[in-house]
């Protein structure tokens, strides 16, 4: 596990230990996420091409990741190659959370290939859905929110 994913999981074990009932907050910007996906991203390479030929038809090695947080949204890029092929790839995703999270991708830019947003809607939210359920196991969320540059969640502690 490389140094930032630790970082996050301390974080998580700082806020596991706390008292039931205490409130918490928990920030990460976009360079924090940035970090974090680029380091999973290299321990999880040939999973990632498997589950996006699953998903789309094409093995694609990815490489470069980039998390941007806006308002309300997610934008990932990365660099995605076929063979001799690269190009830059992207896409959007509006995330909100009303007690529950929903993640739905609004565009999909591959240039070496056609991809749907519907095809991604799960992958894209799949992590950050994860996320928020290893959270509610010993927390009750009471916001999310994404602004530019910065996710903040805010829990109370079961």
């Amino acid at each position: 596990m490389g140094a930032v994913i630790q970082k996050f999981m301390n974080k998580f074990e700082e806020f596991k230990s706390l008292p039931s009932g205490e409130s918490f907050k928990i920030e990460v910007t976009d360079q924090e996420a940035t970090a974090a996906a680029k380091e999973y991203l290299a321990e999880n390479k040939a999973q990632i091409k498997d589950l996006l030929k699953e998903k789309t038809g094409f093995g694609l090695d990815v490489d470069k990741p980039a998390i941007a947080f806006g308002k309300d949204q997610i934008a990932l890029s990365a660099k995605g190659s076929m063979g001799f092929v690269k190009a830059n790839a992207s896409l959007v995703a509006d995330v909100h959370w009303d007690g529950k999270l929903s993640v739905v991708v609004q565009s999909v830019d591959v240039p070496i290939i056609s991809v749907s947003p519907e095809k991604l809607n799960s992958v894209a939210g799949a992590p950050l859905q994860q996320a928020m359920e290893k959270v509610e196991e010993y927390a009750e969320i009471r916001s999310f929110e994404l602004t530019d540059g910065l996710a903040v969640l805010e829990a109370v502690k079961k």
